[in-house]
């Protein structure tokens, strides 16, 4: 297999076209969809399709598919997205749709990758990453890569029968040079 970036027990790879069936079915699903701000309309194979087509012609996204090492599962997504390449940063986004590999360290890992990429490929100077305060396992994910939280944002979004805030946090390439086993 030719990985793009790969960690212990995964590897993220370009989404495929055979990827759609699966990833398109994620947002339809109201358990992994609970605490992000998808799944509000249905999806389908043919609007995930759309969207392959548009992230892939973009110049200032990054959607990578994670995928498991050990059969080849594909797992989750993982992004970098609204690169700004005048101030030289860019916005996180990990998903792990297979509820049967939630709680393993797989979206940390994605996330490791992802900031590596980040900083000594693509010469990013800061990331950042938003998650509604719901999503405890993402905030913690994130924190592990050594991501601070920058602001609160209250009441943002509406997730079982309340309104919940979002976080914001970041992470400058020095932070994370000076702490990262690189």
């Amino acid at each position: 297999m030719n990985y793009f970036l790969e960690s212990e027990k995964i590897y993220l790879r370009a989404f495929t076209m055979e990827d759609i069936p699966i990833w398109y079915t994620w947002f339809n699903d109201p358990a992994v969809t609970e605490h992000v701000n998808k799944g509000f309309f249905p999806n389908t194979a043919e609007l995930q399709e759309g969207y392959f087509h548009a992230i892939s012609k973009s110049d200032n996204d990054v959607q990578l598919a994670v995928v498991l090492k050990e059969n080849d599962l594909l797992v989750g997504i993982i992004g970098i997205h609204k690169i700004d390449w005048l101030h030289r940063r860019g916005d996180i986004s990990v998903f792990i749709g297979d509820k049967a590999q939630w709680g393993k360290g797989i979206a940390t890992e994605a996330i490791s990758l992802a900031v590596k990429h980040a900083f000594l490929k693509l010469n990013l100077r800061k990331v950042t990453a938003g998650m509604w305060s719901s999503n405890i396992g993402c905030k913690r994910s994130f924190e592990k890569n050594y991501f601070a939280l920058e602001g609160t944002l209250k009441k943002q979004f509406f997730c079982k029968g309340s309104y919940v805030d979002e976080y914001r946090m970041g992470l400058f390439k020095e932070e994370w040079e000076s702490r990262a086993k690189i």
